[in-house]
């Protein structure tokens, strides 16, 4: 007896003003997110980039979820499924932020629609279950922003350099103050590094604890409180804004 297909397959929630796009595939005739099978050599997470695009036309931002190392940016979770007659389906599921509900049609799928309750919704229980995880089980942004968080209170550098684009932008006013020849502004990895090392270095205590965070479009605000034992504590505002890809492009830290 021939041995049951298996596949690593990839599932995306394409979220967007508080609503997740669904696809109404045609072989399966159900409601499900985009998604496929992994081809040769690609890691999930670029199957998930690659498959959401040819699907749907959509560019989607995949955000850190989780502040563990190793885990792909935008991942949800894991399940199995079988796919009809392609066999069972081991499946990674990702949620991706797009700037537009503007879907381009595909033979893949004959309907589609953007919702924000799974109520009615006639499709699978782990496609509900999930989605409603990418609608109300943590945002992309302000996940992003407590991994910013962790990673420098737990003094992981190369994870909080990770979290920026390689040509990143830095603003702030201890930067003018320090060294007035940057006029309070540096960009790239290498200036990223040795400006938040010779930090870490001078002030072994510091460490910033979370007051609020609120993310919106591709930009997430932080308010957190700075504390250094020896000195008076106050409260700090930064800006973080993510690019396409997932990755903060430019940070700008407010404060007197």
């Amino acid at each position: 007896m021939a041995a049951e297909r298996r596949a690593f397959s990839v599932a995306v929630y394409p979220r967007h003003q508080g609503k997740v796009l669904l696809i109404k595939h045609k072989r399966l005739n159900t409601w499900l997110p985009p998604g496929g099978e992994l081809n040769a050599g690609e890691t999930p997470l670029e199957a998930a980039r690659r498959e959401l695009q040819e699907e749907t036309g959509l560019v989607g931002r995949f955000s850190a979820l989780s502040t563990v190392d190793g885990v792909p940016q935008g991942y949800l979770g894991y399940e199995e499924h079988q796919a009809g007659s392609k066999g069972q389906h081991l499946n990674m599921v990702f949620v991706a932020d797009v700037d537009t509900n503007h879907v381009t049609p595909n033979e893949e799928f004959t309907d589609h629609k953007w919702v924000d309750d799974f109520g009615g919704v006639e499709c699978p229980r782990n496609v509900a279950e999930f989605g409603h995880l990418a609608l109300h089980g943590g945002d992309g942004l302000t996940s992003l922003a407590r991994a910013w968080l962790h990673a420098f209170n737990t003094r992981k550098l190369e994870t909080l350099l990770d979290l920026y684009a390689a040509d990143a932008v830095h603003t702030s006013p201890k930067l003018r103050a320090r060294d007035p020849a940057t006029k309070g502004r540096i960009a790239g990895k290498d200036a990223l590094r040795a400006w938040w090392a010779d930090s870490m270095q001078r002030l072994p205590g510091l460490r910033y604890e979370e007051k609020h965070l609120t993310g919106q479009g591709n930009r997430v605000f932080m308010e957190y409180l700075r504390v250094n034992p020896g000195e008076e504590s106050y409260v700090v505002a930064e800006v973080l804004v993510v690019g396409p890809h997932g990755k903060i492009v430019e940070s700008h830290v407010f404060h007197g």
